[in-house]
């Protein structure tokens, strides 16, 4: 957890992310009904899920306007660099899908893999609901933070175009 700690002393406006994602992540897996190890995953996964950003360069992740094609390379980049990170920790072997996948879209356009649907992790997938909603509602560099209503109206729309799994949605809401 020292790792996820170190992401947010790096990026002020990371504080507390780690923490609210582990805590939305675990209350999703516990309505889901999910296993203890996956509880466990899910709270894991929570803190350490960007600890690739380790490796970014400071000018492209605290970067305040758009980022050009390139530096979204790099970028997009974090979630590989997180997985083989952690990848040596023989207790962090659940983790590593969340950390790889989070940033995969249920329709298959999202990143490193560009999994679609069912291929995706169940844990990757109820992470990424969780990591949306805390980074809509939260300030960053090149945004404002969006009132709660705002932001679970944009994860409804982005469910409509098909990147958000549907089912974990839902139960995100209720």
């Amino acid at each position: 957890m020292a790792l996820g700690l170190a992401v947010e002393q790096r990026d002020r406006f990371m504080a507390g992310h780690c923490q609210r994602l582990a805590f939305i992540g675990v209350a999703l897996g516990v309505v889901m009904r999910l296993e203890r190890s996956s509880l466990l995953a899910l709270y894991r996964g929570g803190h350490l899920h960007d600890i690739g950003k380790l490796g970014i360069p400071h000018s492209i992740l605290f970067k305040p306007g758009p980022l050009t094609p390139q530096e979204w390379v790099i970028m997009r980049s974090r979630t590989t660099r997180g997985e083989e990170i952690c990848r040596h920790l023989k207790s962090l072997r659940p983790v590593l899908p969340i950390i790889r996948h989070h940033h995969e879209r249920f329709d298959g356009s999202g990143y490193p893999d560009g999994l679609r649907g069912k291929q995706i992790p169940l844990l990757a997938r109820v992470l990424q609901v969780a990591d949306i909603y805390d980074a809509l509602t939260s300030p960053r560099p090149y945004k404002a933070a969006h009132s709660p209503e705002e932001a679970l109206r944009m994860i409804r729309e982005e469910t409509s175009r098909g990147w958000r799994d549907p089912e974990i949605v839902e139960i995100f809401y209720r």
